[in-house]
């Protein structure tokens, strides 16, 4: 291993080189008050950038990645109704993979785009149904299979949370009924 002297004048310009490239950085952990709500985190220019928490007056939280004063990456949104998302964000709304419940127990698992549920997920209710496949900004729509409680299962195309298409219904005694 080498060893490397580095004079007291170069080491002064580094830490200030380093402090002058963070000035406009603040990490500030006394709440800053914003539209309603608390924010205790990183800003950039007094914005919120970085990693931070924001306490909404209804008592809902946020705790994650901030961009430009949006919500972005990744993060939990806790709502004050018990209702909680985890996962991506961008430009305040809900994108990328993420897992969303509901209080009564309504879950889904799978892709956001624009705060909406769409491509692949998996959707279970508090009834023991289950869906698994594709949904377009929110609904069931493409294909995908719905078990039901009863242990019916539906398998095929599904338009604006309809069943419409092709597809095979299975009954619990076995039968089948086919739709082309």
């Amino acid at each position: 291993m080498k060893n490397i002297k580095i004079s007291k004048v170069t080491l002064d310009k580094i830490k200030l080189s380093n402090a002058n490239s963070h000035k406009n950085n603040q990490i500030n952990d006394k709440p800053h008050h914003v539209h309603g709500g608390n924010y205790v985190g990183e800003r950039i220019n007094g914005i919120k950038h970085g990693i931070g928490t924001f306490i909404y007056a209804d008592g809902s939280k946020y705790v994650g990645n901030w961009s430009n004063n949006k919500m972005s990456g990744q993060g939990t949104l806790t709502f004050f109704c018990g209702e909680e998302y985890i996962g991506g964000w961008a430009n305040d709304e809900k994108d990328g993979y993420g897992i969303y419940t509901w209080p009564d127990g309504e879950k889904y698992i799978g892709q956001w785009v624009n705060g909406e549920k769409s491509g692949q997920g998996i959707c279970t209710w508090p009834t023991c149904d289950t869906y698994v496949g594709e949904f377009q900004d929110g609904l069931r729509h493409g294909v995908g299979i719905h078990t039901y409680s009863s242990g019916e299962r539906y398998m095929g195309q599904w338009e604006n949370d309809e069943r419409k298409g092709q597809g095979m219904y299975i009954y619990s005694d076995g039968e089948i009924k086919i739709k082309k």
